[in-house]
């Protein structure tokens, strides 16, 4: 409950009205006070947020002689919230409620569903449901100290709302039935934690559903004793095993399927336990952190009770609440489609792309070959296209759905001229090994070297049907993109080798197509893209013009540039398999 016995009944006015002036800085978003019921909560909405496109929901409990701006600047959640474009609220525990500010979760009338403080809290999230677009599947609550052990009420009270909790430094559910009874069970535990995991599971009534949990303890807190971050992963054990099937059968347990020892650059060292259910998913974590005591791990020195040598907590507990939304019956999780009209293709003269998804949401897209993310441009009208480009984009519905990102290859030919983009065929790129022991794939397709001073060991062979060539028809140029999937090591540079028709006996490919002639060998070059799921091109010289074949096909040899050096250097491309990121020949003629 972060204070000492002498602390209970006396409040260090003067430390706390110095702690309550720390400024709580963050980047572009806003930081305001809200009331609900004459109790006061602080909001934090981060700058990307924008109205009709669902967002998660973070809410941050402080412990004792605690307030918003000091649990805010300790944390530094307004800083990840705004990088993750996620809504913080920090509900306040008045000096009125409380002398010391601690949330009563040692108090009967504040552990059950519908009265005290759990409906307070409930109350203010729907006031925030009222006022910003909040995705219900992920509504999370996390707290310190007391706000910790009020966390732990939350969701047992009300899994509905909570896809998820977060643990720091808290008590297992009923811990304590009384103020005297919260001071036995911060220094030796509360009761059996079998028992109250059932007493957990009997508050969720016809909610329960297995509510995933995440605790960080010190193992030097002598406020609230290492026990009970024991027993709090113990409790929800036991609550989510019945929750999971009815049933006590274990399926979900206290015993760690996983154990990482980890320490911080220049920090703690701590341990972390991993509790996976029946079909091997994470249910829970816990984090004890080595010589931590009573203090959010990894926080700012800003706030109040932070250790910064610890893990980052804040970090930690967002990643583990993005990897559990609650993905309730009845939740829209289906998402948008959107279409592009007209559709890619060769066009004679500039065009105007229409981007439609088939229900309310908000659209993204690139011109230069970057995959799109929300902070792409946002469409709002017709895309002009008046010289040849790939055009990728996505939508997000209201309920914060997200669309695969989709592409158009739009080739304009321009007056006089046609042009034709073709797409790799998928059953016949790949990769061939310079060995029989280095493998062939068309699934695969890596260029590189395997290491220990080989060079050159995988190419990848390019497959194009470009038989749609009028016979008459006059190559004036030629172009050759392909979208990086993957780096491991160094590439400087690719090589590209051409052969009208094809390397082997016949357009398959084959482990011989890694060395069989070429019609022309290193008629260009490309650069590696700098990122995954960009491209990289290459205008082709008119001297490879005569080998794109009219009749059939026309196949490209790509070799990596590495050093030779004890790494593997390995360069991966999409293949013709891939809808979005294929390789691509766009071919102009007159």
């Amino acid at each position: 409950m972060m204070l000492g016995r002498s602390f209970w009944f006396i409040v260090p006015l003067i430390f706390s009205l110095l702690l309550s002036a720390v400024p709580v800085t963050h980047a572009a978003g806003t930081f305001t006070s809200k009331t609900y019921n004459n109790r006061t909560y602080k909001i934090y909405v981060p700058g990307g947020y924008q109205q009709g496109i669902a967002v998660p929901l973070v809410v941050m409990l402080h412990g004792c002689t605690q307030d918003p701006d000091q649990f805010a600047a300790g944390t530094q959640f307004n800083t990840l919230a705004e990088q993750e474009n996620v809504i913080v609220i920090y509900p306040e525990q008045p000096a009125s409620a409380h002398l010391n500010k601690c949330w009563h979760w040692f108090d009967p009338a504040h552990q059950s569903r519908g009265s005290g403080e759990p409906a307070l809290l409930a109350g203010m999230i729907n006031q925030v449901k009222s006022e910003y677009t909040i995705d219900d599947n992920r509504v999370y609550v996390a707290g310190l100290s007391a706000g910790a052990a009020m966390s732990v009420i939350m969701g047992a009270t009300y899994p509905d709302i909570f896809a998820a909790v977060g643990v720091a430094s808290g008590l297992e559910y009923k811990a304590a039935t009384s103020e005297t009874g919260a001071w036995i069970a911060m220094s030796n535990g509360g009761p059996d934690p079998v028992q109250q995991g059932n007493a957990a599971y009997t508050a969720m009534g016809s909610y329960n559903r297995v509510v995933p949990t995440i605790v960080f303890h010190g193992t030097s807190d002598y406020t609230v004793y290492p026990v009970n971050g024991h027993q709090v992963i113990s409790q929800w054990a036991q609550t989510n095993d019945r929750s999971s099937d009815g049933t006590d059968n274990n399926n979900i347990d206290d015993t760690a399927d996983e154990t990482i020892n980890g320490q911080v650059p220049g920090g703690r060292n701590y341990t972390k336990y991993v509790y996976k259910d029946q079909e091997s998913a994470v249910v829970m974590e816990k984090y004890m952190v080595e010589g931590m005591g009573h203090a959010w791990s990894g926080g700012s020195s800003a706030g109040s009770y932070t250790d910064p040598q610890g893990p980052n907590a804040s970090q930690i507990i967002w990643d583990f609440f993005q990897n559990h939304p609650k993905n309730g019956s009845g939740q829209d999780t289906a998402p948008p489609v959107t279409t592009a009209n007209p559709a890619g293709g060769t066009y004679g003269s500039s065009i105007n792309v229409q981007l439609t998804p088939n229900e309310p949401a908000a659209t993204y897209y690139t011109l230069d070959g970057s995959t799109p993310t929300t902070s792409s441009t946002k469409y709002t009208a017709p895309i002009p296209i008046d010289s040849s480009t790939v055009l990728l984009f996505f939508s997000v519905d209201t309920a914060g759905n997200q669309e695969m990102v989709k592409t158009e290859t739009y080739t304009i030919s321009g007056s006089g001229g046609s042009a034709t983009t073709f797409t790799s065929a998928a059953s016949e790129d790949g990769f061939a090994g310079m060995y029989l022991a280095d493998g062939l794939s068309t699934t695969v397709h890596k260029l590189g070297d395997k290491g220990m001073y080989n060079t050159d060991t995988y190419r990848v062979i390019l497959s194009f049907d470009t038989s749609a060539i009028p016979a008459h028809a006059t190559i004036t140029s030629a172009k050759l993109r392909i979208y990086r999937k993957a780096l491991s090591g160094s590439v400087s540079e690719i090589t590209v080798d051409i052969k009208n028709g094809s390397f082997g006996s016949g357009s398959a490919l084959e482990q011989g197509d890694y060395s069989a002639s070429a019609s022309a060998e290193n008629i260009a070059s490309l650069g590696v893209p700098g990122e995954n799921n960009t491209y990289t091109e290459v205008d082709l010289p008119g001297s490879a013009f005569p080998y794109i074949n009219k009749t059939g096909k026309t196949q490209f040899r790509l070799k990596a540039v590495s050093p030779a050096d004890f790494s593997s250097d390995v360069l991966e491309i999409y293949g013709g398999e891939d809808s979005v990121y294929c390789p691509v020949l766009i071919v102009n003629t007159n």
